[in-house]
């Protein structure tokens, strides 16, 4: 009987063997990633916060990797072109992206809706950095503190203006969260980069803004600009002395933008795992920590489950902040 029916059981034995190592060699081999370079997308300017971060995090993981992690710059369309991109990409771990809440979460919120969809075509890493933004004003402003320049827009409705990198940017929507909660008008002036908005602040054309980044934080340290609060629930550690929003008169507000690591979806989950280990490591790298604190930046690094938890999470609180600015798509 055995004898009989052994290789008949041989065979049936073999039939999922031959399966499980069909699908085996179907599926993108991981145990070389990364062979070659690999993009990381950022699309937003060169020098603005997330692209130090992607500098900075670049570095780590192509020493890790053993292979260059090359930044590409794509900014535009309120950075959903350089997110467009990552989507259409091919899902080979090859090309990441390093984006922030303006485009995962605000701008699908918005209309026009954006080329892509952040559940079905990209896939969340991890978070990598909060920001701790900036209230700043033209030292011709005769306000010092942030009680003074509410008294100053109260007295004089309109004359003063502020400029924003981009409607649904943390620029923009921490300004018009502040001009509700303190009940002032101070016009918004929209620019396509933050080179021309700088250079018109130093001017004295716009006299407000809400930044965060290297160039926000030389020119107060320089004294080119007066800080008078930052936006988030504690002080920036590079500016001590400079007082929270809430801190000010306004308990409980927080304005702040965040930026994660993400990929295409369907890019095989081996390689998600490995980039976001490693993204999480070099994110915890004391040389990692000072270099971002000194941008005013909180280092955050967590994993892809709490990560893609958080944007339903964001997408309903911006719904908040959309919605009596007219902003948020009814359709």
């Amino acid at each position: 009987m055995y004898h009989r029916t052994a290789p008949r059981r041989r065979a049936l034995l073999a039939v999922p063997l031959a399966i499980a190592a069909s699908a085996v060699l179907a599926q993108p081999q991981t145990s070389a990633w990364p062979s070659r370079p690999v993009m990381l997308v950022v699309p937003f300017a060169a020098g603005a916060s997330p692209d130090v971060v992607a500098r900075v995090l670049a570095e780590r993981l192509a020493a890790t990797w053993g292979q260059p992690v090359v930044v590409q710059n794509l900014p535009g369309a309120s950075s959903t072109i350089g997110v467009e991109r990552v989507a259409r990409s091919v899902p080979d771990g090859y090309t990441l992206g390093l984006t922030g809440d303006g485009a995962m979460v605000v701008r699908v919120s918005m209309d026009p809706p954006p080329p892509y969809d952040s559940w079905r075509d990209l896939a969340p890493i991890s978070l990598l950095v909060r920001t701790r933004n900036v209230l700043v004003v033209h030292p011709s402003v005769p306000a010092a503190t942030l009680a003074e320049l509410v008294a100053l827009a109260k007295a004089r409705p309109s004359s003063l203006a502020y400029g924003h990198s981009g409607v649904g940017f943390s620029t923009h929507l921490g300004m018009e969260m502040l001009k509700q909660a303190a009940g002032i008008d101070i016009t918004a002036v929209p620019y396509a980069n933050e080179g021309a908005m700088f250079t018109d602040l130093m001017q004295g054309r716009v006299q407000v803004m809400i930044g965060s980044g290297p160039a926000i934080i030389r020119r107060v340290q320089a004294g080119e600009v007066r800080a008078l609060a930052v936006t988030s629930r504690d002080r920036a550690p590079v500016l001590p002395d400079v007082p929270t929003i809430a801190e000010s008169g306004f308990p409980g507000f927080e304005a702040v933008a965040w930026f994660g690591l993400i990929a295409p979806a369907q890019t095989p989950p081996a390689i998600l795992a490995r980039v976001q280990q490693d993204t999480v490591a070099a994110m915890a790298e004391p040389a990692t920590h000072r270099r971002l604190d000194e941008l005013g930046l909180v280092v955050v690094g967590n994993s892809q489950a709490e990560f893609a938890a958080l944007i339903p999470q964001e997408i309903e609180r911006m719904a908040g902040v959309l919605r009596p600015l007219g902003l948020l798509r009814t359709r």
